[in-house]
């Protein structure tokens, strides 16, 4: 065999390994959807076609049917935010680059007639990069590692999708029904106000008396107006996590009783360094830049170029010369030292982040524990204790208005405190949902107890290095 046909066969060799990569990344989707399987609500549609986009459509409007709920809000979410499948798309970018890394630099051809004295010689030649082939491995294993972490940045931008629909839906709960208890207080002071009035034009009632009465109602039509308000920049914010427009009709469920199981906080910061994907990402960045240090120092002081390739030259005579070519170019100025320089601060830097970042983890599910159980004591104080003493004293109050040993303002009084109970105790109800689902994505959406389902695990995508060391 011929060295032109030997070097022509190891091109077609080099080039058919190269192209068993695909650019498609639906692998890489369904890997993602793998590991956030159990932690979000419904599914995550990926580069959906018509029929799949009528199926959402379906879904979603088979949500918006009934009183939206926290989970229902984020399952809508996970369908229809834009932002989202704008993020997906970053895996079809790391598939890309993967697909690209184990691709080899493609042969450079060149041909050359020169002439003169009526003779003429031409040469042909075929050359590509060696080096290229021989780092080709270390470059792939590069861009895998990179895809990983893009991998868990995605899974962790759909879990964030889910939670701050979650969180906009509660608060759009809460204002909701702070709206209800307000309206029903400004009810009553302007009764109160009526009646007043009434007095006063009888002559049975000061102008101070008539003037405090009146303050009273105006306070709480302001209050009751600055709620309004808020429930329309929450239920803005639903639309904006949800992806909905404002033309679909919808209601979102009144908020319900708390319920808190046991909490075991150091089996939570547990939980979170396996479940969290940041974190996760964030050791895969290790990894890669682990993977970027080995592949300099082996290539380091290689030649910065090597071009194998054959040549075959015709003399005038009608001879053919063919035989191997090589092109070096050499690494005399650039040693790589500087750009390895480079690479070992940026590994250096990426292991404190992500120390940093398994301590902050850590400390997240710390504060967010406290605060849950803060507001579940605070929520559990006007459930249990102040709202029904409130009630009792409107109910002894209306027994002694009825016997006429208290007046109509000594009725209202006691009505008026009831209600502000009643809007102190929506707040808590509000204050406690909202810790539950900070808590939630603080853990990194997984359960927060051994009563609650399974979740999958981020450490599916961890690497093998940190597998082992666990």
């Amino acid at each position: 065999m011929s060295a032109a046909l030997r070097l022509g066969t190891l091109f077609l060799g080099m080039g058919v390994l190269a192209a068993c990569a695909t650019t498609q990344p639906q692998g890489a989707f369904e890997a993602t959807a793998k590991v956030v399987a159990g932690r979000h609500p419904g599914e995550v549609p990926f580069r959906p076609d018509d029929a799949a986009s009528a199926r959402i459509e379906t879904r979603v409007q088979e949500l918006l049917a009934a009183p939206l709920t926290a989970e229902g809000a984020a399952e809508v979410a996970l369908l229809r935010n834009p932002f989202l499948q704008a993020r997906l798309e970053e895996l079809g970018i790391a598939q890309a680059d993967l697909a690209q890394a184990t691709r080899l630099s493609n042969p450079g051809f060149s041909f050359t007639s020169i002439s003169g004295g009526g003779e003429r010689i031409r040469t042909v030649s075929l050359v590509t990069d060696f080096v290229d082939l021989l780092v080709q491995p270390l470059r792939r294993k590069l861009a895998e590692a990179e895809l990983e972490r893009v991998k868990l940045e995605v899974g962790q931008a759909i879990l964030a999708t889910a939670a701050e629909a979650r969180i906009a839906l509660i608060r759009l709960q809460g204002a909701e029904r702070l709206t209800q208890t307000l309206g029903l207080v400004a009810e009553i002071d302007k009764a109160a106000v009526d009646y007043a009035e009434a007095l006063f034009v009888a002559g049975n009632l000061t102008g101070l008396e008539r003037a405090v009465s009146g303050a009273s109602w105006a306070e709480a039509q302001s209050q009751f107006g600055r709620a309004l308000e808020e429930a329309v920049r929450r239920r803005e914010a639903v639309l904006r996590s949800t992806g909905l427009t404002p033309r679909e009709v919808w209601t979102a469920q009144t908020l319900g009783e708390p319920a808190l199981w046991n909490v075991e906080v150091d089996a939570l910061q547990e939980q979170a360094l396996t479940a969290r994907l940041d974190v996760a990402a964030a050791r895969w960045a290790v990894e890669a830049l682990s993977r970027a240090v080995a592949l300099k120092r082996r290539s380091r002081f290689s030649p910065l170029g090597v071009e194998v390739g054959v040549e075959r030259e015709t003399e005038p005579d009608g001879v053919h010369l063919t035989g191997p070519t090589v092109a070096l170019r050499l690494p005399l100025f650039d040693t790589g030292r500087a750009s390895l320089a480079r690479l070992d601060s940026e590994l250096a830097r990426a292991r404190w982040q992500l120390r940093g970042l398994e301590a902050q983890a850590q400390s997240e599910v710390r504060e967010k524990a406290a605060d849950l159980a803060a507001a579940f004591e605070q929520e559990k104080i006007f459930r249990e204790s102040l709202l029904p003493l409130r009630r009792e004293v409107v109910d002894r109050t209306l027994r002694e208005y009825n016997a006429m040993l208290v007046g109509t303002f000594d009725l209202v009084l006691a009505r008026q405190a009831e209600l502000e109970s009643e809007r102190r105790h929506v707040e808590a109800l509000e204050g406690f949902w909202l810790a539950r689902a900070e808590l939630e994505r603080a853990v990194g959406g997984g359960g927060l107890g051994s009563s609650e389902p399974a979740r999958g695990e981020a450490s599916d995508l961890l690497p093998q290095a940190h597998k082992e060391s666990h």
